[in-house]
């Protein structure tokens, strides 16, 4: 009997020793971590209306990817359309034609994301 119960103290002192341990251990996990930031529309009504909001971030974040694609293309064309006219295989009003569709198309993305946005929010 009195070897079960030594064995039984040696089980609680090993246990406390163990619990300590992982105490001191996991205390840097238990860092004050910042908040997360609530979604610029739909935060705190709730877990589907945070999703929402984020979804609704994450669709005015695609437009302006696709605002940004846009400029680059319209860019990458009119580069293009340049070194052409200064090989003098292309005239400079194609250059001005290529210049000024690119910029109403640029501003046409530009004010459809706009409203995108206003129509999300």
């Amino acid at each position: 009997m009195n070897a079960a119960v030594r064995l039984f103290r040696q089980l609680c002192a090993r246990a406390a020793v163990a619990t300590s341990l992982a105490y001191v251990v996991s205390q840097p996990v238990q860092a004050a971590l910042p908040s997360v930031e609530p979604p610029s529309s739909g935060g705190g009504g709730g877990l589907m209306d945070t999703i929402k909001g984020y979804f609704q971030d994450g669709i005015v974040i695609i437009g302006l990817v696709a605002a940004a694609v846009a400029f680059l293309i319209v860019a990458n064309a009119a580069i293009h359309t340049f070194a052409e006219v200064r090989d003098q295989k292309a005239t400079w009003a194609k250059f001005g034609a290529i210049v000024l569709v690119g910029v109403v198309l640029l501003l046409t993305v530009i004010w459809l994301v706009g409203k995108s946005a206003e129509i999300l929010f």
